[in-house]
C-alpha cells in the first residue's frame, strides 16, 4: 500500500522521505517526549559504564571517569537542549551505581547520599557535578553569548525571530517557539 508521503515523494521526482536523522549528534526533529528523543545519552552512559565495570578501579580512578568522561558525554545536548529531570536522575543513579560498585540487577549499599557526594570540594565532599543543574548552567550561557554577543549568526537569528525588540528578561515564550529557545529561555532567571 502506498501512503500519502510517499506518493508525494515520488511525484517530487523520487525524493525519500527521511525519518529521524541527527546533525552534528543532535536530533533533528524534536517530538513531543523528549525522554525519547534524549535516551541515546542515557544509553551511551549505560554503556560506557558496563565497560568499565570488569576493571579493577581505585576509587580515584573511578572519579576521574565520573567527571571527565562521562559528563563529557551529555555536554554538547546540555548546551542547546533542557533535558528532562528524569533523565538527568536516571544518568546520576547510573553514576553512582557505579561510583559504590554495583550494576543494574546487584545494588550495592551506598555510604553516602549521592546529593551530598555532589556537594563542593570546599565543603568536604567530592565535588560530583548535579546534571540538572550543569544543564541549566550550560543553557544559561547560552543566554549570556546572546547578550554579549549580538553580532553572532545565532544572536541574530534567536532575536529576530523571538525577541522583537524586546529584552530577553521580559519577552514571552511563544507557544510555537523551539525546543532550543524554550531551554534557554528556561535558564535565564541564573543571568538574571
Amino acid at each position: 500500500m502506498i501512503t500519502r508521503e510517499s506518493a508525494i515523494c515520488s511525484k517530487l521526482g523520487g525524493l525519500k522521505q527521511v525519518n529521524q536523522g541527527k546533525y552534528l549528534a543532535l536530533p533533528m526533529v524534536i517530538t513531543r517526549s523528549k525522554d525519547e528523543v534524549f535516551g541515546f545519552i542515557r544509553e551511551k552512559v549505560k554503556k560506557r559504564l558496563e565497560g568499565w565495570k570488569g576493571k579493577l578501579l581505585s576509587q580515584a580512578g573511578k572519579e576521574v571517569l565520573l567527571k571527565f568522561l562521562i559528563l563529557a558525554l551529555p555536554t554538547y545536548v546540555m548546551s542547546c537542549f533542557k533535558l528532562s529531570r528524569k533523565l538527568c536522575k536516571d544518568i546520576g543513579s547510573c553514576m553512582a551505581r557505579f561510583w559504590w560498585g554495583g550494576t543494574q540487577d546487584n545494588k550495592k549499599f551506598s555510604y553516602v547520599n549521592w546529593r551530598r557526594i555532589m556537594k563542593d570540594k570546599e565543603d568536604g565532599s567530592l565535588g560530583f557535578k548535579d546534571i540538572e543543574h550543569f544543564n541549566t548552567v550550560l543553557l544559561a550561557k547560552q543566554v549570556w553569548r546572546l547578550i554579549t554577543q549580538p553580532n553572532l549568526l545565532v544572536s541574530k537569528i534567536l532575536k529576530a525571530k523571538y525577541l522583537n525588540k524586546e529584552d530577553i528578561f521580559s519577552t514571552e515564550i511563544p507557544k510555537n517557539a523551539s525546543w532550543i529557545w524554550q531551554s534557554m529561555i528556561s535558564s535565564r532567571w541564573v543571568i538574571e
